[in-house]
């Protein structure tokens, strides 16, 4: 299976959903959401339950209770605008290491976790820069960080600003261009693909209410090197 992909077509939805019940697990609850949920799922099971994982932007991802039922025990999550009662994936308990931090700066120990989530993230307003050089800091030598995002082959431009974007600017949705240079920064770094992207594309599968805009999503994986 080629992890670092873009969504092709809704079929690949209804493929990632099936194959998360067929592990014993749940959906997105924005089912489109279960392609990405799906390749981080299936990469990090195949590691030691005591691996050390992080989410960021955790505030409505089911990452970690998805890892949690699949029996990992050191699941850590942050996001700028985590509010008790607005979360319906995390519970605020003792289950999960959740914290209110700036995931372009945060205070984890250098070295911390062997993998990293970012479920569409990165496109809400962060440095690229600022958010590589931060990864790379808290991953472990042979970590794994999996980013997915905004995506669309020939840039799309949003004007609408968001809610959910820390800056209050409108989220961005990648070219390939802005991706290849996403990854150039990540190697600037230290980090490396864990395999050439398949930008093949298809249908754009997203339709973006808020903005009227339609467009997929982008999956890629990077090891820290």
């Amino acid at each position: 299976m080629g992890y670092n992909s873009v969504l092709k077509n809704s079929l690949e939805v209804s493929q990632a959903a099936e194959c998360l019940h067929s592990l014993g697990l749940f959906t997105h609850h924005d089912k489109v959401k279960s392609w990405d949920t799906l390749k981080m799922i299936d990469i990090i099971k195949q590691a030691n339950i005591s691996a050390f994982i992080l989410d960021v932007g955790c505030n409505g991802s089911p990452i970690l209770p998805l890892l949690w039922r699949l029996g990992f025990m050191n699941l850590y999550g942050c996001d700028l605008l985590l509010k008790e009662g607005i979360n319906t994936a995390i519970e605020l308990n003792n289950t999960f290491d959740i914290s209110i931090q700036d995931l372009e700066k945060t205070e984890f120990q250098n070295n911390t976790f062997d993998f990293v989530t970012s479920l569409s993230v990165i496109e809400h307003g962060i440095n690229i820069q600022n958010y590589f050089k931060e990864m790379n800091r808290i991953i472990r030598r042979g970590g794994l960080l999996l980013t997915s995002t905004d995506y669309w082959p020939d840039k799309i431009v949003n004007l609408v600003n968001t809610d959910v974007n820390p800056k209050n600017s409108p989220d961005n949705i990648f070219s390939r261009r802005e991706i290849e240079d996403v990854i150039g920064i990540a190697e600037q770094n230290g980090f490396l693909l864990t395999e050439p992207i398949d930008f093949t594309y298809g249908e754009k599968v997203i339709h973006w209410n808020n903005t009227c805009l339609d467009y997929t999503f982008i999956f890629f994986a990077l090891i820290k090197n």
